[in-house]
């Protein structure tokens, strides 16, 4: 999806260079590289694995800029979004671009809406949610995995926070990303952890596997309700309000009691063959 922005002509003239310097500039994980055509900032958000990229080009990309509402200036500033996304990522997004318009008083195009318009944050998420449709319809050959959306939003939230865990457990805690696992024969989509033996953790919700890495880096894959029927009485349960998650904090001393278990879950073990790692951003909505 692309997003085009203009500037009402009765405001103030855009100034390039404190939208550059000081606002692109001072976003998180951005990266800006230019060229004799365009500069490019290329927004990262690490813990989705995906980006999207904003271009200042020298010549307007909008095919029907003369049927627009001539009152507004194409200021030649554009944002590509990929067009698969769970939708969560979507608002984190659309957040940012949301800020970047009331900040520099600017109003957007897209070629599915009727003429430039302030931007509303619902609005442009329908239309993200239609692109992406459209786009699988027309890319068959695109895999995009579907699963029911509060079971997304909680993936993608504990993704969003994951970096908070160390000081929501006030201990050295090394924060892991779930791992997306599609099983190879039923093509269910399942999350696991990652867990160092005697090493703290945190537990996220949603969990079908716990994949256990002991000191000398064999890695087996238990299902998470053997593995909790074993290590729950070994957790506590982590409170925080900013955070609706119902999550597990297995500290240093519990992790050695669990590892003392490890034979009993190992009967029930997975093998990692089966399934294959995939994506976050391959998932959608049911």
């Amino acid at each position: 999806m692309i997003i085009h922005f203009f500037k009402n002509r009765a405001k103030d003239r855009i100034d390039f260079s404190q939208l550059i310097d000081d606002y692109f500039d001072s976003i998180e994980n951005s990266k800006i590289e230019s060229t004799d055509e365009e500069l490019k900032v290329t927004i990262n958000l690490p813990q989705f694995a995906c980006e999207y990229t904003y271009l200042i080009t020298k010549r307007s990309r909008v095919s029907s800029i003369y049927k627009l509402n001539s009152e507004f200036v194409n200021i030649n500033l554009l944002c590509e979004i990929p067009e698969v996304l769970p939708q969560y990522v979507m608002r984190i997004i659309l957040k940012q671009i949301n800020e970047l318009c009331e900040k520099f008083e600017l109003s957007i195009y897209h070629d599915q809406i009727d003429n430039i318009k302030d931007f509303k944050l619902f609005e442009l998420l329908q239309l993200l949610i239609k692109d992406r449709a459209k786009y699988l319809r027309e890319n068959p050959t695109y895999v995009a995995y579907s699963i029911p959306e509060h079971i997304l939003n909680q993936v993608c939230l504990y993704q969003q926070i994951c970096d908070r865990l160390p000081s929501l457990v006030s201990n050295d805690v090394i924060p892991c990303n779930y791992i997306t696992l599609m099983d190879k024969h039923s093509k269910n989509v399942e999350f696991a952890i990652n867990w160092k033996v005697e090493q703290p953790v945190v537990f996220p919700p949603e969990l079908s596997y716990v994949q256990v890495e002991e000191e000398d880096n064999l890695i087996v894959l238990i299902p998470a309700d053997i593995f909790f029927k074993y290590a729950t009485r070994f957790t506590s349960e982590i409170k925080d309000k900013t955070v609706d998650l119902k999550m597990m904090y297995l500290n240093e001393k519990g992790c050695l009691k669990v590892k003392k278990l490890l034979k009993k879950m190992k009967k029930h073990m997975v093998s990692i063959s089966n399934f294959d790692i995939i994506s976050l951003t391959n998932l959608i909505e049911e």
